[in-house]
């Protein structure tokens, strides 16, 4: 996939279909400075299938950072709905942050480090 992105002619469209699978969840987030590279240096268009929450994490802080437009970026979600599916754009703005995220998008992993936290602390209440 790499090799795919740094060797595409310029102006070119390059389709990737979940490029993070099997990939350790850093790697995922370090990919998306690797497309954000490869648009920004070689003018090429990426299309990008995803899954992944840390890969979209990267983009919407790298677009925060001003390292990459919202104006170049376009996320689309899709479901299913009574066995149709369903696109939707979602409205990124120029901090990164998404206005419209669909219900249960992601997991929450700060509300589960929260729980996780209170449950420690209420065994290391009862063992001392």
């Amino acid at each position: 996939m790499l090799i795919h992105c740094h060797s595409a002619p310029q102006g070119s469209i390059l389709i990737l279909e979940q490029p993070e699978a099997h990939l350790h969840p850093k790697v995922q987030s370090e990919l998306a400075d690797v497309l954000i590279d490869v648009v920004k240096n070689r003018n090429v268009q990426i299309i990008l299938e995803s899954h992944s929450e840390n890969l979209l994490l990267r983009l919407m802080r790298r677009i925060a950072e001003k390292q990459i437009s919202v104006d170049n970026t376009a996320l689309y979600f899709c479901q299913i709905n009574d066995s149709t599916s369903e696109i939707e754009r979602l409205n990124m703005d120029e901090y990164g942050n998404i206005r419209n995220w669909p219900q249960d998008f992601f997991g929450d992993a700060a509300g589960e480090l929260i729980k996780k936290t209170r449950a420690e602390m209420q065994r290391r209440k009862v063992i001392e």
